[in-house]
C-alpha cells in the first residue's frame, strides 16, 4: 500500500531509537545492567 507522505522505514526508526537509548543507558550507568521487558510481557498495572 502506498499513499502520499508514507514513511516506509518507520519501524527501522523505532528500532534505532531503542538501540540509541540502550547505548545511552550504558554510558550513563556503566555499572548497572539494563533489565527491560516487552510491554506485552509486563502485563497491565493495577488501577
Amino acid at each position: 500500500m502506498t499513499y502520499p507522505g508514507k514513511l516506509k522505514l518507520i519501524l527501522t526508526g523505532f528500532s534505532e531509537a531503542a538501540i540509541a537509548a540502550r547505548s545511552a543507558y550504558a554510558l550513563v550507568h556503566p555499572e548497572k545492567p539494563l533489565h527491560f521487558e516487552y510491554s506485552t510481557t509486563a502485563g497491565v498495572p493495577d488501577a
